[in-house]
């Protein structure tokens, strides 16, 4: 999964805003009673950066399979099939791709072009058959 140049500058911004609100509330706490804020509330603030951050990633995955799954519904069988394999292995030797999808080699081969042209994968030459990688 790759994190857009705009998700990260407004994911910096949130941490760094985040950082600011504690300093302010950290002034007016230690002003009101003279003593600073005490460590458990450092640590909390970070474990709830953390558990925040994770739920946030976990749930990336799940959208980001959900719309494979729509995209993948809109494709033709055949490049639906290839495709279905290669989200679920990232890297496969065409010849397994074959055997798995169930499909010719010939098919195999030319729906892998076709794919290829439109950046969607890439195939890199490995003895006898191909390794097939998908690329986004």
């Amino acid at each position: 999964m790759e994190v857009s140049e705009k998700r990260l500058l407004i994911a910096i911004f949130a941490v760094f805003l985040l950082g600011i609100l504690f300093s302010i509330v950290n002034g007016l706490y230690t002003e009101e009673t003279g003593e600073p804020i005490p460590l458990i509330v450092y640590g909390l603030a970070a474990l709830s950066l953390g558990v925040g951050a994770f739920l946030v990633l976990l749930f990336q995955w799940r959208i980001s399979q959900a719309q494979m799954l729509h995209v993948l519904k809109a494709l033709p069988s055949d490049e639906r099939k290839i495709l279905e394999v290669l989200v679920k292995e990232k890297r496969i030797e065409q010849s397994y791709l074959v055997a798995m999808t169930g499909l010719s080699k010939v098919r195999v081969s030319r729906t892998l072009s076709r794919l290829e042209g439109r950046g969607i994968l890439e195939k890199k030459q490995l003895g006898n058959t191909n390794l097939v990688v998908l690329k986004i």
